[in-house]
């Protein structure tokens, strides 16, 4: 007799994205802004592609700078324009490129949000300028978020302290840095 053959199930190759992604593709369809009530929010409730625009800059440490280096790092692009790809790989002027080509926001889809969360990298690396852009983008995003202004205010207040800088040790140490902190190193 003739057993059934059962063939194995088929894994996406990008599950692993799907999950450190979590809800964003839903909450760019669903509700783009999560209620008010609870704010601020903790990292671990949020998808990393979603922090730029929930959560604070003081909440944003070295463990979640790796973390969105990390998610940024497990995706893969397919884009006409080379400056998203090279955005998520931690390049800053690219990063500042295609955010600022986005303006003006009016709708967060998954596009928006690894474009911004590419800059968050750069931001969250120490890039002072980066840093200035997110504040600003937050600033005038035109999607009547209550909260678009106290997380613009964070991101000043973090540049203001200089504490933006205080990741590059551990960051370092770690073995994560991006190109710009060879940069930095020399100046």
């Amino acid at each position: 007799m003739l057993k059934k053959m059962e063939m194995p199930a088929h894994k996406c190759r990008q599950q692993d994205l799907a999950v450190l992604a979590g809800d964003a593709a839903d909450l760019a369809r669903k509700s783009i802004w999560p209620s008010t009530s609870e704010w601020p929010f903790e990292a671990r409730d949020i998808s990393p592609l979603a922090w730029w625009r929930t959560l604070p800059a003081d909440l944003l440490r070295d463990a979640e700078h790796l973390l969105v280096i990390d998610t940024l790092g497990r995706i893969s692009m397919f884009d006409r324009d080379d400056k998203l790809p090279a955005a998520v790989r931690g390049d800053t002027a690219a990063a500042i490129g295609a955010a600022l080509s986005l303006l003006p926001v009016d709708e967060v889809t998954l596009a928006v949000d690894i474009t911004m969360t590419a800059l968050l990298r750069c931001a969250l690396g120490g890039d002072a300028t980066s840093t200035v852009v997110l504040a600003n983008i937050l600033h005038r995003i035109e999607l009547n978020y209550p909260l678009a202004a106290e997380l613009s205010f964070s991101w000043y207040t973090r540049l203001a302290r200089g504490s933006s800088r205080c990741g590059f040790r551990a960051l370092r140490r770690s073995g994560f840095h991006d190109r710009n902190d060879h940069a930095e190193d020399k100046a």
